[in-house]
């Protein structure tokens, strides 16, 4: 797809006004011009709603900071942490210990509220336009209707985000005309928000059009993008939350799961069906092709991707950059990249090792400023490759900035079919077209040689809801690494401080084996990594990684002559000089010390409650004059 859409943004933006990070109030949201002019013609309201694009794909929301600056860490992904230190930039939202003084996260509320602040205003200048009726015609929805049903998608999408990043927000739906009207509000229930969304989006289903129909296809919310989301928000909905404990702002809170899940997880089986029964996706192209084709700047509209908050080359997204595998600075065309989204050290050996997923997700090297592979592993040190400008081919010059113009992917076919599959389970357990949409999944993953034994036997061989549950667990494990998403899925399935707690000593015992000490139930762990420069097939003059301990590993596995070496697990017990003992390296003492730590693992149990939320910021409790407060001992 082009990007000519915000091309058109850019150009409204110019003339309309946009809105400061410090105050996302701090300018007129209005156009100056009466709903009648402003939605006269259909090209007149396709510019003034490209302003809720374009905002979109700043850095405080999907151009960066909801890819990876708010990323807490799980078992897909992770950010190693060495002390009990916090720092003052905002880092420590990974480890489950950040500040509500913290710049980023005031930054991202109001970059929220923003662009939520123009959906309103051009959904309320629509209704009061004098064209718009919701009535659809026998020759199908007007594009005004459509445009309609679009920015009420992306509105739920963005409180679905603040919600889940949140809890409890300010819900608005009508435009604040200043800072006075918005700073009265307080917070609203978040299950009355999803509620509220899902109702909206219901109603507006039938007025949009399917993305094969609309020009930029996926890079538009489009009708099954609605419906998608409407499950998406109906399990949120049907989930687990962390809810505070409003008699002790200082207590971690507690989980609970809504009432009445029962009505939302059908729901979600109704609109996520939708999507499956109407045929308009599939996962036709191969995984790999898939984050190629995402790298060059293309997206089909019938296959994987539902929708994709559209960027511009050289202006917006950090994909590739920040996202993806780390490149030195050279004469070489591509420009560098500083990774900033790390890979746990255990997650590339739960695959299968022939799963065709892991080696695209999971790339255990970076390249010098030659472009030769050096090798980058570790227990959070392993890149996302899914984004990588190595894979352009009109490639940003040498010189090139942080701006890739790479798509933020809000959904995709893959999500849809595993959503089905979860709630079906959930209602009726592991019912036929339940593992349908897992086969389908799976068919992807493996060669076709691979599918009586990794596909088919794998599937029917899961007899019960709660083995079927934990396979999808694993499923989206597999698919969405690197994604930002694990995080979400643990939250709502109340299973995060489970994976965090069981991590935390997985990564202790790994160490404890690797230096020759018994674990019961694990007999090896990759203790050494070996790995060696060969000439690069592909491109004359560079050189790539051999490396041997990915597939084979264990005691028995020797060091091939010619070889360096990489003390992984091994690694993670080290020496105390002073004690001359043997203890837990540090990265792993501290990297989820908001959760668990050194210092009171004693007294943390796996169904002690996980703060995956963030504090609110401190303007904002400043600017709401008492009716938003922190807990969760913040």
């Amino acid at each position: 797809m082009n990007k000519n859409i915000l091309y058109t943004a850019t150009l409204s933006i110019a003339l309309l006004t946009t809105a400061a990070c410090n105050d996302f109030l701090e300018t007129e949201p209005g156009s100056g011009f009466t709903p009648e002019y402003v939605f006269g013609s259909d090209d007149e309201a396709k510019a003034l709603m490209t302003r809720v694009y374009s905002a979109m794909t700043e850095d405080a929301l999907y151009g960066s900071t909801l890819a990876s600056g708010l990323n807490t860490n799980t078992d897909v992904e992770m950010t190693g942490f060495n002390n009990s230190n916090v720092s003052s930039t905002g880092s420590d939202i990974g480890c489950f210990d950040p500040r509500p003084t913290w710049n980023v996260l005031n930054s991202t509320w109001n970059a929220f509220y923003s662009c939520i602040n123009y959906a309103n205003d051009f959904l309320q200048g629509v209704e009061q336009s004098g064209r718009f009726t919701t009535e659809v015609a026998p020759e199908g929805p007007t594009a005004l209707q459509q445009m309609y049903g679009e920015v009420t998608t992306l509105r739920a999408m963005l409180y679905l985000d603040l919600v889940r990043t949140w809890g409890d927000v300010v819900f608005v739906t009508v435009p604040s005309t200043s800072t006075d009207d918005f700073f009265n509000k307080g917070l609203t229930d978040r299950d009355l928000i999803l509620e509220t969304l899902i109702d909206q989006l219901i109603a507006v289903e039938p007025l949009m059009e399917y993305a094969a129909d609309l020009d930029y296809g996926v890079e538009r919310a489009s009708r099954e993008y609605c419906q998608a989301l409407i499950g998406q928000l109906a399990l949120y909905r049907g989930g687990w939350a962390l809810r505070p404990d409003r008699t002790n702002p200082a207590a971690p809170g507690f989980m609970e799961r809504g009432e009445n899940y029962e009505h939302y997880y059908d729901v979600a089986i109704d609109y996520l069906g939708r999507v499956i029964d109407e045929g308009k996706h599939t996962l036709g192209q191969s995984f790999e092709q898939l984050w190629y084709n995402e790298c060059n700047w293309t997206t089909a509209n019938n296959d994987d991707i539902l929708f994709a908050v559209p960027m511009l080359r050289n202006v917006t997204s950090r994909y590739g950059y920040n996202l993806g595998i780390t490149i030195a600075e050279g004469s070489h065309p591509y420009g560098s990249a500083r990774n900033y989204a790390r890979l746990c050290g255990t997650y590339v050996y739960s695959f299968d090792r022939d799963d065709l997923r892991r080696d695209i997700t999971c790339v255990p090297y970076s390249y010098d400023t030659d472009l030769n592979q050096v090798i980058d592993m570790g227990i959070s040190g392993m890149g996302v490759g899914k984004w990588s400008k190595l894979k352009m081919e009109s490639p940003l010059g040498a010189s090139s900035g942080s701006n890739t113009g790479i798509n933020s992917v809000r959904m995709r076919y893959a999500d849809v079919l595993l959503m089905y599959a979860e709630a079906v389970n959930d209602r009726f357990g592991p019912r036929d077209d339940a593992k349908e949409a897992l086969k389908q999944v799976r068919q992807r993953a493996f060669a076709p040689t691979l599918w009586s034994e990794k596909v088919e036997a794998y599937v029917e061989a899961l007899g019960s809801k709660e083995q079927f549950f934990r396979a999808i667990m694993d499923e989206r494990k597999w698919e969405f690494g690197g994604e930002g998403f694990r995080k979400y899925d643990l939250a709502r399935w109340n299973r995060y401080n489970e994976v965090i707690y069981d991590l935390y000593y997985q990564l202790i015992d790994w160490g404890r084996v690797a230096n020759g000490m018994y674990v019961p139930g694990i007999d090896r762990v990759p203790e050494r990594i070996f790995y060696a420069s060969v000439p690069d097939p592909d491109n004359a003059g560079r050189t790539v990684l051999d490396i041997i301990g990915i597939d084979e590993y264990g005691s028995g596995t020797g060091r091939p002559a010619g070889y360096s070496t990489l003390d992984y697990a091994l690694g993670w017990r080290v020496l105390n000089q002073e004690t001359q003992q043997y203890e837990t390296l540090n990265t792993i003492s501290w990297s989820f010390r908001g959760f668990i730590n050194v210092a009171n693992e004693a007294t943390v149990t796996r169904a002690t409650p996980l703060r995956y939320l963030c504090p609110y910021p401190a303007k904002v409790v400043t600017d709401h004059r008492g009716l938003i407060n922190n807990y969760f001992g913040y």
